[in-house]
């Protein structure tokens, strides 16, 4: 457990069903009067309603973003992770996908570089395997990030590959491709599998 200042760039862990094994960008507001909560706000998640000065609610129409505010226990919150440069990603290696407005832990299944036979320049996309809602799933490069643990002495620690039951996962990938509600599908932020959020504001 840790004590963060007003400005601090924070990460929120994912804390409600469907939300599991991810994180949100965000920053601390300020020290609410328990010593164990934060006022915080989201960077990439908005709310969907807002109260005007009359005390009217009205719905957003996106020109207008107000970003989520929200009171969360210190132990959901963990510093930003530090940049770690890399130049290729590697079979097992575990990762952070940024999808619908999060960063979602997964595991990398295999790594495809498409060569453009006019300009000769490589595309790389990476396929990345979701225990949390098991679906493979396959993303450019620029999108994954290495995946960090914050640990309890204030420390950050790459995670190791994890062995993963080759048997095992060749059936989960199979019984993906044959249901059709969780299929392969390319990474745009418009996929299948992942959950829509919904915030209401009172």
């Amino acid at each position: 457990m840790g004590s963060f200042c007003e400005e601090d760039e924070v990460e929120i862990i994912g804390h409600e069903e469907g939300f599991w094994g991810s994180y949100y960008e965000a920053k601390i507001i300020k020290q609410t009067e328990k010593e164990d909560e934060y006022l915080i706000e989201y960077k990439t998640l908005l709310e969907d309603k807002k109260v005007t000065g009359e005390g009217d609610t009205v719905i957003t129409d996106g020109a207008d973003k107000v970003f989520l505010r929200e009171t969360v226990n210190v132990k959901l919150i963990r510093p930003a992770p530090p940049q770690v440069e890399v130049s290729k990603f590697k079979i097992d290696d575990e990762v952070d996908v940024f999808d619908y407005e999060g960063w979602w832990v997964g595991r990398v299944t295999r790594v495809s570089e498409i060569r453009n036979k006019y300009t000769g320049t490589v595309k790389i996309r990476c396929y990345v395997w979701f225990d949390s809602t098991s679906e493979e799933i396959d993303y450019q490069f620029d999108k994954l990030r290495v995946h960090q643990e914050w640990t309890d002495n204030g420390s950050w620690v790459k995670q190791e590959k994890k062995t993963r039951n080759k048997r095992k996962f060749v059936k989960d990938s199979s019984s993906v491709l044959q249901q059709e509600t969780k299929r392969i599908h390319t990474g745009t932020g418009t996929g299948i599998g992942f959950p829509s959020w919904t915030v209401d504001i009172y």
